[in-house]
């Protein structure tokens, strides 16, 4: 199971890096502070995010595939 594992951390770490960039992209289409923030303190800016979670589904299911394969990745181990 060690190759899955393996595998599955790399799909979390991708997905993480895309939900980031495109994290940074929204802070600073917001504002100077939001992007500060999203390139800081990232949860705090996807909480910030939640109200517009209708708005931004994509970043969403980024997050939330990033985190699923990463516990699927550990719990397989």
């Amino acid at each position: 199971m060690v190759p899955l594992n393996a595998a599955l951390t790399v799909f979390a770490l991708v997905f993480a890096a895309i939900a980031w960039l495109r994290l940074l992209r929204i802070g600073f289409a917001d504002g100077n502070l939001s992007g500060l923030l999203a390139l800081f303190i990232p949860p705090l800016a996807l909480l910030l995010l939640l109200p517009r979670w209708r708005e931004e589904t994509d970043l969403f299911l980024l997050v939330g595939a990033s985190c699923g394969s990463l516990l699927l990745g550990q719990w397989l181990q």
